[in-house]
């Protein structure tokens, strides 16, 4: 007995939820049925009445004097932009491209530093000689010679340092066109040596000449260098 009346208070409740719940039911069912289309400007009117029946239609003014004309819309506002989200994972490498055209060219860059001084050369004594009457040596370009004296025209004596001998060494002599005091045109300027010579024994004898194609003879205007080997 006295279970029974606890057990019905409590079924009442659900039993009165479950027919509201029906009956919410029933009244949405109702009004899906009435529900027109959505007007062409993305709304749906209804006509409320004070006990909150809802009844569907296409234009406000067919709601009547104890309905309010209501319209809602069928899509709501945009809601704010969410948060950005992470960053995907790095994509594969791309094939290289093809390559670009080449660029200028860039400036000068600044001058190295001095390399190392390089070895003694194996010549024994060279010397470039300055011609005229009063011949003479260019000092920064002459080694082992002591002397040079004029011994005609065109012809000269140079003597070497104690200890070189001329006689056992290799004589090259070339001309010296920068210091000559002739212009170097079509008929070039020889220059010739003689070993074993007579006129400055001990010493070596080199004999200048201008224009030899044109006839031309001995010249104190010609400059030449002198090596021994």
């Amino acid at each position: 007995m006295f279970l029974s009346r606890p057990l019905t208070a409590r079924l009442r409740p659900r039993l009165l939820v479950g027919v509201a719940a029906g009956l919410a039911l029933s009244a949405l069912g109702t009004v899906a049925l009435a529900t027109d289309s959505p007007s062409s400007n993305g709304t749906i009117t209804a006509c409320v009445k004070k006990n909150g029946q809802v009844r569907f239609v296409s234009s406000a003014s067919q709601c009547k004097r104890n309905e309010t004309a209501t319209v809602f819309n069928v899509n709501g506002a945009s809601g704010p932009p969410g948060p950005p989200g992470p960053p995907g994972p790095t994509g594969p490498q791309g094939p290289a491209g093809p390559q670009g055209p080449a660029g200028p060219q860039g400036p000068a860059g600044p001058q190295g530093p001095a390399g190392p001084t390089g070895p003694a050369g194996s010549a024994k004594a060279y010397a470039v000689v300055i011609p005229g009457a009063t011949p003479s040596f260019v000092a920064s370009r002459t080694k082992n010679f002591d002397s040079v004296t004029h011994l005609g025209l065109g012809t000269y004596c140079l003597k070497p340092s104690t200890g070189i001998d001329p006689n056992g060494s290799a004589v090259v002599v070339g001309l010296e066109a920068q210091l000559s005091q002739l212009a170097i045109g079509s008929n070039v300027l020889e220059v010739y040596d003689y070993q074993g010579n007579t006129d400055c024994p001990g010493a070596i004898e080199v004999v200048t000449v201008a224009n030899p194609q044109s006839g031309g003879g001995g010249s104190d205007k010609v400059a030449f260098t002198l090596l021994l080997t």
